[in-house]
């Protein structure tokens, strides 16, 4: 086996080929992350002129066959021999990505690998730590997806579930591989609620206090650019010390609203403010993953189907709030949280689940641990030491 770099418009057909023939027979995985993907090789993301790009493919030999010994499930010692492979197969593949404000890590995303190839996935790992080194990183972080606001984390629980709106969704098998390569944990957490409304009952003086206090409001898209600003500065300003965040331009976000917004309404975001000052905001949407069918890859169809069917939806989706550092001690969380509970009859919701969040992130985990009903899937993000 040996590794490829991705040049030109044939190899980047062909990487994004390999996911997709992957995923399109599987019944529990919408694909949210392939129209990104060609942007990126398009280049027409305003992020990437921040970030170096290295598409890689590790591709088969002439004999290479599949050994699962240190993937089995049970951990057991066997020696399990898959068939022969043709040569030039890709056995897996990644982007490698640097960007210049997180400097300390060298990324491994967008990863999808064959099964039983823990040698052709080492190779990767290999490379991308030898990018980092010439970059001064390190460590590699593997499941990043260049900024945490494009996604974070392998699934690590939940397998026969179907994966949420802008949430990862993996075979087991990717784990395996890299806690077999000796790679750290960073956990994550995700909350589902049932009757979120019930929960609210019980903080009812401290939203009413909370809304005597601050006042809210709705994203205006008539006011987009203005709306949007508030949003990179907000997150900027709330999420300096999180972990892999790093500082945003407004043309990123921009971008990234401007595509939501093709299937979010107006009430998807939501502003608090201290007098004049904005000073927290909540996003959230309904899973518009329960407009595709399985093992599709989601896009402008589905833009159609959400304005036919969108009343359909059953989940909302919260992604992120954020509150600026000196008033995390009000309970603002709460409100915000409450102003989309009111909002979810106007789009037939009924369950809410909430975007991941890092397991050392106790005051978020504390609220969710309080107005939902149970913690929901894992995911992990992996890191590894550059030698």
């Amino acid at each position: 086996m040996h590794l490829k770099e991705v040049s030109g418009k044939k190899d980047e057909k062909r990487f994004l080929s390999f996911r997709k023939k992957k995923y399109q027979s599987d019944a529990k995985f919408i694909d949210n992350n392939y129209f990104m993907l060609q942007e990126i090789f398009a280049r027409k993301l305003h992020f990437v002129n921040s970030v170096d790009i290295f598409p890689v493919m590790v591709l088969a030999d002439e004999g290479d066959t599949g050994n699962s010994t240190a993937l089995n499930r049970n951990n057991v010692d066997t020696t399990e021999k898959g068939n022969a492979i043709c040569p030039e197969d890709i056995l897996c593949e990644a982007v490698i990505a640097y960007a210049k404000d997180l400097p300390e890590y060298i990324q491994i995303c967008f990863f999808e690998a064959q099964e039983g190839f823990e040698d052709a996935v080492k190779i990767i790992v290999d490379h991308a730590g030898k990018i980092g080194k010439e970059h001064g990183c390190n460590r590699i972080v593997i499941g990043l997806f260049g900024h945490v606001n494009y996604g974070l984390g392998f699934l690590a629980s939940h397998y026969d579930s179907m994966n949420s709106f802008s949430s990862l969704g993996n075979p087991e098998y990717y784990n395996r591989y890299f806690e077999n390569l000796g790679c750290e944990s960073v956990k994550l957490n995700t909350y589902y609620s049932y009757d979120l409304e019930h929960k609210l009952d019980r903080y009812r003086k401290l939203i009413e206090k909370l809304n005597r206090n601050y006042t809210f409001r709705t994203f205006d898209k008539k006011h987009f650019e203005r709306d949007s600003r508030i949003y990179t500065d907000l997150n900027n300003e709330c999420f300096p010390e999180h972990k892999y965040y790093y500082h945003r331009e407004y043309e990123d976000d921009m971008e990234m609203l401007k595509e939501l917004f093709l299937f979010m309404k107006e009430d998807s975001v939501f502003y608090a403010y201290h007098g004049d000052k904005p000073v927290g905001f909540i996003m959230w949407y309904p899973d518009y993953n329960e407009l595709a069918r399985p093992g599709e890859i989601f896009g402008t169809k589905h833009f159609f189907r959400n304005k036919l069917k969108g009343g359909k939806i059953k989940t909302a989706k919260v992604m992120e709030w954020g509150v600026l550092k000196e008033y995390r001690g009000s309970g603002l969380p709460v409100a915000l949280v409450d102003k989309v509970q009111k909002t979810l009859s106007n789009y037939n919701c009924s369950f809410v689940e909430s975007s991941w969040i890092l397991d050392e992130n106790e005051d978020s985990n504390s609220i969710c641990t309080a107005i939902c009903d149970e913690r929901y899937k894992d995911y992990v993000v992996y890191e590894k030491a550059i030698v």
